[in-house]
């Protein structure tokens, strides 16, 4: 029977905890990291050679394709300091060329510059002549076309009023209407405010002219008959109340009174007249022209 071993008390040691922890266990870390700096494999080549009796330390000796690299790179460095050595002139040409083709085409920059400023001032002067001159044609063309329409060598449409006159019924003589009684109305009609008068179509104008053919009625050398359709362009709103107010317009309504004409005035929103017969000016003497043929004053035209 075996005899049992004592439990060992809460103090005792035990055998196997009671070996030394190895070095590199208890060693600080940085002093295991300064201590331990040479790799172990140095050392352990440094351990064998020191047991074969060789303690000379070894010296590494260049391999022959590390002396030809070395000189390969030393010849290229030479070639390259040779080259850019002989380059330098051609460089510093090079580089003088470009400073002057720099400056010179500046220059012409700046010449082309102020070459645009000349014209672009010239534009502007070239458009606003461009401006007068088209407001000075502008102003031509409405003085052409109000001396047209003054002229009657237009055709014009506007509103205004249209007169109808006729003679007396009954076929007398004396209630015929003359081409003075045409012509104080065409007068009137005019100094009313009218800007074109037609009578029958035909327009009158100052080469025209309303005149008596025995008992026939021509307006410019053209032959009309009676009723007599008389056509004013105007403001129809105030053309027969200026016309009752005109010294001609008068004298027209007091004919129609004694001679027994018939008269018709109606408004009338578009009236279209032609344009008059186109007619030779053959001599024109201005107002202030000498009647005696005596030397022309100023202002004077034949």
């Amino acid at each position: 029977m075996a005899e049992s071993q004592p439990r060992p008390g809460p103090g005792a040691a035990h055998p196997e905890t009671d070996r030394p922890l190895p070095e590199h266990v208890t060693t600080p870390l940085l002093t295991l990291i300064t201590a331990r700096s040479m790799d172990e494999d140095y050392a352990h080549v440094a351990q064998k050679r020191a047991a074969d009796g060789d303690v000379r330390p070894q010296v590494a000796r260049p391999h022959w394709s590390s002396l030809l690299a070395v000189a390969a790179l030393g010849v290229m460095a030479a070639v390259v300091a040779v080259q850019t050595d002989r380059e330098a002139p051609a460089n510093e040409l090079s580089r003088t060329a470009l400073v002057e083709q720099i400056d010179s085409r500046s220059e012409e920059v700046r010449g082309l510059q102020g070459e645009v400023a000349e014209l672009n001032r010239s534009n502007a002067a070239l458009a606003s002549s461009s401006t007068r001159n088209q407001a000075k044609l502008d102003d031509i063309e409405t003085r052409l076309r109000r001396a047209e329409l003054v002229s009657g060598f237009s055709a014009v449409h506007g509103p205004g009023v249209r007169i109808t006159v006729d003679n007396r019924p009954g076929g007398d003589v004396d209630g015929e209407v003359l081409d003075e009684d045409l012509a104080t109305l065409v007068d009137g009609l005019f100094a009313a405010g009218a800007e074109a008068v037609a009578i029958n179509d035909q327009r009158i104008n100052a080469l025209g002219g309303i005149r008596n053919t025995n008992r026939a009625v021509h307006v410019n050398g053209r032959p009309v008959n009676a009723p007599y359709e008389v056509s004013a362009i105007g403001d129809p709103q105030t053309l027969q109340a200026r016309l009752v107010e005109s010294s001609q317009g008068q004298q027209w309504f007091a004919r129609v009174s004694n001679y027994g004409f018939v008269y018709d005035a109606q408004n009338v929103d578009d009236i279209r007249l032609p344009a008059a017969p186109e007619r030779v000016l053959r001599d024109v003497i201005e107002l202030d022209a000498d009647p005696n043929n005596g030397p022309e004053r100023e202002g004077s035209s034949p």
